[in-house]
């Protein structure tokens, strides 16, 4: 199955993530690949993990990706970032109670003005 960009980008900065997503595609029908919102979903929740583990490398990968890819984005898939990782994944931490003092230092200034 061909991988979408947001895969290829994002999935990529997160080892233990790519090798859970891989399972999940396959479990998919030949054809009919998940989603865009079904990556980013469980990309968020992978990454609330981390957090909530304080697994440095893997999160500062992830968000320095995730930085670079909004500085790059058409207008389009800017607002679907901004909206359905960033600003979802800042609500997703708040309600796991994910202290904010964990997540500051891994924010650029893209991602901190949606956060």
């Amino acid at each position: 199955m061909p991988r979408s960009f947001l895969e290829a980008v994002l999935v990529s900065t997160l080892p233990t993530f790519a090798t859970e997503w891989d399972a999940y595609r396959r479990a998919h029908p030949p054809g009919a690949p998940p989603g865009d919102a079904e990556l980013l979903a469980a990309l968020r929740t992978h990454v609330v993990r981390l957090l909530a583990e304080a697994r440095v490398a893997e999160t500062t990968r992830f968000f320095y990706a995730l930085e670079r890819v909004l500085g790059e984005a058409d207008p389009i898939l800017r607002e679907i970032l901004e909206r359905d990782l960033v600003a979802a994944l800042s609500a997703e931490c708040r309600l796991a109670g994910i202290d904010m003092r964990r997540v500051e230092p891994y924010l650029g200034p893209r991602t901190r003005a949606v956060w």
